[in-house]
């Protein structure tokens, strides 16, 4: 009499094709984290990249003073008048100076988390310039064009996940330059070539 043929596979296909999967899964993880702290820097460079294009558009739009404040306070309509600015802050707000009545007009505000699920932005977004005065606030005047005469610098970073490639880490950190004129230009700082418009 023949014997019944057995269908599924045996214990010791079960655990090869399980290392196979835990071998691949082992080899993707951190390629994996590198792409999403690489998403996460894009992601926040993009959104401040975005506030800073609605200034400017909303100075030249209502030919005024519109300033956007990087700042550590909630970047809500209640405090338009409060927040302290910060050079390393993780929230944006975008408003409008009122001279008349030596106040603001709130016109957007962003948390940095926002989006990602998080209390706090892993991300972490400082600007600097060679003016003197400068104190986390880009401000556009009507023709669009910033109030101070030096260049501003953001820089994108996100430590907690490695090094930036210009430092030959595994990460592609990003800046934001913004010329005295008010152009606004993101770009790369690990590309030399003075010829690619990536390079910072």
């Amino acid at each position: 009499m023949l014997n019944a043929r057995h269908s599924g596979f045996s214990l010791v296909e079960l655990i090869v094709g399980l290392a196979v999967i835990a071998l691949l899964i082992s080899l993707g993880v951190p390629q994996y984290a590198t792409f999403t702290a690489n998403a996460r820097i894009r992601a926040t460079t993009e959104g401040v990249n975005a506030g800073l294009n609605l200034a400017r558009a909303e100075a030249v739009k209502r030919n005024a003073r519109v300033e956007m404040v990087l700042t550590d306070d909630l970047p809500v309509e209640a405090l338009v008048n409060a927040v302290t600015p910060s050079t390393s802050g993780t929230n944006w707000m975008v408003r409008e100076w009122v001279p008349s009545t030596n106040s603001f007009n709130f016109i957007e505000g962003k948390a940095g988390a926002e989006g990602s699920g998080r209390e706090e932005s892993a991300v972490i977004v400082t600007s600097s310039s060679t003016d003197a005065g400068y104190d986390g606030r880009v401000i556009f005047t009507g023709f669009g064009a910033m109030a101070i005469g030096q260049p501003v610098t953001f820089q994108f970073t996100y430590p907690a996940a490695g090094a930036c490639a210009a430092a030959s880490g595994p990460l592609r950190c990003l800046n934001i330059n913004i010329s005295p004129g008010g152009q606004i230009r993101v770009c790369d700082p690990k590309v030399t070539d003075t010829k690619d418009t990536r390079a910072c």
